[in-house]
């Protein structure tokens, strides 16, 4: 087999390091059409024709890279890249050192080729697959999936959260949905002026492996905030799908594919804020055109019309599309001292931002990467929130303030996609800080640090904690303590997707990954 004995001896090793689900079945059946002796060299040269793009097929159904559809439907969105940008990519895709391992593996498979039979060291290497993993079905099994399974300690921030079936994962995933879909949440004030303004800070690309990833995971602006929660999923790791899951909070999660159809309007929850009393506004420190975000913000969280100009803030980078990125801080303290001007009625504010996104780039910083930019980022973006929520304060008036990121960087990438790949929606990318802060009036008591919940939450958590405190207010002196109200929240098991991909946590077989149509595989980070 020549060199093919090198090609299905990498890919064995890549599936025992679980970077590729080998299906040994064709890699067998193709191992053995191209060892069988042919004598004739034309036939030799057409089997060569027919054998590269087998195994290119092949290769790429058993790596976890999005299906072909998946790709040909993002070429358009790479088209708003930046040639600078592109370059980074690809500098985090090849690596010299990569190479140089390359290199090293092929010039000693060549020297050794001329001593040992590799042909039929791939072909026991192949067998090896099913044999090791009908051993692990058996007696092995038991350590394997202790070993894989996601740690659940209550006070990790990013802890894996499992569902609790010890059923096969597409049984668990078809009773979770099924279990979401009976969750509709009615927002109420008590039939009374909802007592606080509400806003909500949705920022791109946070999550809480980012920040241990850049030593700021105990950055002093989460103590600020009243409730943190450790265990917050957003069940997707890219704008679009979870600034839709966000604005259908009031509602249980559902499959992505069922978000962009037609809902009940109860699932809407800027909308109803409005039946309850809000007026809603929208405003972003971009200008929302790159993949149509702007409009998914009015036609899928019901904002019609709502997006405020926010083109008086001074820019503070440039997106990787060229597009400025105004100044955090400027933006919503312009907006407040507008608020301030329009009366008594409460006013409930869905706020964007991507000064964390991939591929920004910072005048003045010396390096372009925007992985080395990102924790200057992050300092920036949490500073000028630390400044507005002092803003927030001073002036007393009563306001509640929703930290909920859309989802991860994804900076310390994993086995299976490079730093700043999210399509794998993974828990290092779903997991984010979210929290909320009570501010103005006279809460009842004080406290020392935020209370943490611990518990597996999602959006639906949220808008019930927020529900709660709209019903029965927390300023005023017999108000229920926050950690009463947090007691009681609906929990949701870790279930995240994309187009093509699921991850489940799940108690006996840890985290689980299908991606397309295939079959269930253990993902270990």
């Amino acid at each position: 087999m020549s060199y093919w004995s090198l090609y299905f001896l990498a890919k064995v090793g890549l599936h025992y390091s679980e970077k590729i689900a080998l299906q040994w079945g064709w890699n067998l059946l193709l191992a053995a059409w191209l060892v069988w002796p042919l004598q004739s060299v034309a036939w030799r040269r057409a089997r060569l024709a027919l054998a590269l793009p087998a195994a290119v097929v092949l290769y790429y159904r058993e790596s976890f890279l999005p299906t072909p559809e998946r790709v040909l439907s993002q070429l358009g969105a790479l088209k708003g890249f930046s040639a600078e940008y592109m370059l980074e990519l690809l500098q985090r895709v090849v690596k010299p050192m990569d190479v140089v391992a390359l290199v090293a593996v092929w010039l000693l498979y060549s020297a050794l080729s001329k001593r040992i039979r590799f042909s039929t060291i791939a072909i026991l290497a192949i067998a090896s697959v099913p044999a090791v993993a009908l051993w692990q079905s058996d007696g092995g099994r038991v350590a394997g999936v202790v070993a894989g399974a996601p740690a659940a300690s209550a006070g990790a921030a990013g802890a894996a959260v499992p569902l609790q079936v010890a059923t096969d994962p597409d049984s668990q995933l078809k009773a979770f949905y099924a279990t979401e879909s009976q969750r509709k949440l009615l927002l109420s004030a008590g039939g009374q002026t909802p007592p606080f303004d509400v806003i909500v800070l949705n920022v791109c690309s946070l999550g809480w492996d980012d920040m241990d990833f850049v030593g700021m995971k105990d950055h002093p602006l989460m103590q600020r905030f009243d409730v943190v929660f450790n265990q917050f999923n957003t069940g997707a790791s890219y704008s679009g799908p979870g600034l839709i899951r966000l604005m259908h909070g009031t509602c249980g999660q559902m499959p992505q594919k069922a978000m962009y159809g037609a809902l009940d309007p109860q699932c809407y929850a800027f909308p109803s804020l409005e039946k309850i009393g809000y007026r809603t506004a929208g405003l972003m420190n971009h200008d929302g055109v790159y993949e149509g975000f702007g409009l998914s913000v009015e036609k899928h969280g019901g904002m019609a019309g709502k997006i405020e100009d926010n083109r008086k803030a001074p820019v503070l980078m440039h997106s990787f599309d060229g597009t400025p990125i105004y100044s955090d801080h400027a933006l919503l303290s312009q907006w407040w001292k507008n608020r301030q001007a329009q009366g008594t009625q409460p006013v409930a504010l869905y706020y964007n931002t991507i000064s964390l996104h991939d591929g920004n780039r910072v005048p003045g910083l010396t390096s372009r990467s925007s992985v080395d930019t990102y924790k200057p980022r992050l300092t920036q973006l949490l500073a000028d929130f630390d400044k507005f929520l002092t803003e927030l304060e001073s002036t007393g008036r009563p306001v509640v303030v929703m930290l909920v990121p859309e989802h991860g960087a994804a900076l310390r990438g994993d086995k299976l996609q490079i730093s700043g790949m999210r399509e794998i929606p993974g828990p290092r990318i779903t997991l984010v800080p979210a929290g909320i802060k009570i501010i103005g009036g006279t809460p009842p008591t004080s406290r020392q640090g935020p209370v943490l919940v611990n518990q597996p939450m999602s959006y639906f958590g949220l808008f019930s904690l927020l529900n709660d405190l709209m019903a029965n207010s927390p300023y005023v002196a017999a108000a229920k303590p926050l950690s009463d109200r947090v007691q009681g929240l609906p929990q949701t098991p870790l279930v995240s997707e994309n187009e093509d991909v699921v991850v489940m946590g799940t108690q006996a077989q840890g985290y689980q990954l299908r991606s397309g149509n295939g079959a269930w595989v253990p993902y270990r980070q």
